[in-house]
């Protein structure tokens, strides 16, 4: 594996910086398992509240557009004074999605020099059978084992015991998650139809007819390759939930009508890239080249 590449992904990006937390973070132990049930014990996704038995208070939300990870620690702290390593009552966890629990993990890693990277793709093991569902996890470099892990910080044994998933959450197979840049190939290789990639939610209160679509797999490949260059932005429904529309961003905002074969050429070679995610040159030279790859400041504002 390239060392550069590793050196890349041990050190934060702005979105995933602890140093305010180092003290903390230091203290915690090194083992993956552990360090996911601290992320578990301090975030609760939004979508299973009823699983655990809570309402959603308003207190328990960050108030930003964007949650940073030491903006989360800090939520967590204000909602219990006491150390983030002592599991809250899910009545007192930051309520959040699976793109929070993946890049909390993350920059607890990269505190501690391990490479991590979130990851923006679909997982078939929350989508209905044939369908490729939205979804956030971790990638961190194991060298004890001299590959790429992929870790679902947030499927805890309660939600895999109620969806019943057949899956290690500490090591996801790479056909369970797809990271987008692989879906986009499935999709331009004609392998999926582009109706296959989405979110299963109600598209109705949305404003929306559906929530699946090429227009989708696109944004992910986008989201993704924003990841891998250590900007993690969020998903595709928290600004939508937030009233705010992704139009800033040019190939995430427009409709597939109006993408263009330049475009697509372009698309075609960043998931390349990011389905491999092996080439640090690559990753960071295609990003800082195309304007239409970089999220834009309005995305990133808190």
């Amino acid at each position: 594996m390239n060392q550069a590449l590793l050196d890349y992904y041990a050190e934060a990006g702005e979105v995933t910086d602890l140093s305010r937390h180092a003290e903390f973070v230091a203290w915690l132990t090194d083992d993956i398992r552990a360090l996911t049930q601290v992320v578990q014990g301090l975030l609760i996704h939004d979508g299973w509240l009823s699983g655990y038995e809570t309402l959603r208070r308003p207190e328990q939300l960050y108030d930003t557009q964007i949650a940073f990870a030491a903006d989360l620690l800090d939520k967590a702290i204000e909602l219990d004074g006491r150390s983030p390593a002592i599991p809250r009552a899910p009545g007192q966890r930051v309520i959040c999605c699976c793109r929070e629990f993946a890049t909390l993990l993350c920059a607890i890693l990269r505190r501690k020099g391990v490479p991590a990277r979130s990851r923006c793709g679909f997982a078939t093991y929350l989508a209905w059978p044939g369908y490729y569902e939205d979804h956030w996890v971790c990638e961190y470099y194991s060298s004890a084992q001299g590959r790429w892990v992929l870790v679902d910080p947030q499927i805890d044994p309660l939600q895999q015991s109620m969806l019943k998933m057949d899956i290690d959450p500490l090591d996801v197979a790479r056909n369970r998650f797809i990271n987008a840049g692989e879906a986009w190939k499935l999709y331009r290789s004609g392998s999926v139809g582009g109706d296959r990639f989405g979110i299963s939610c109600d598209p109705a209160p949305l404003g929306l007819e559906t929530l699946y679509g090429p227009w989708f797999a696109r944004g992910q490949l986008l989201r993704d390759f924003a990841s891998l260059n250590k900007v993690e932005t969020v998903p595709y429904l928290v600004r939508v939930e937030q009233n705010q529309t992704w139009d800033a961003w040019r190939l995430v905002g427009i409709p597939d009508t109006d993408v263009t074969g330049e475009d697509l050429a372009l698309l075609d070679e960043v998931a390349e890239i990011a389905a491999d995610g092996g080439c640090l040159n690559a990753i960071r030279g295609l990003y800082a080249a195309h304007g239409d790859l970089q999220v834009p400041a309005e995305i990133l504002a808190q």
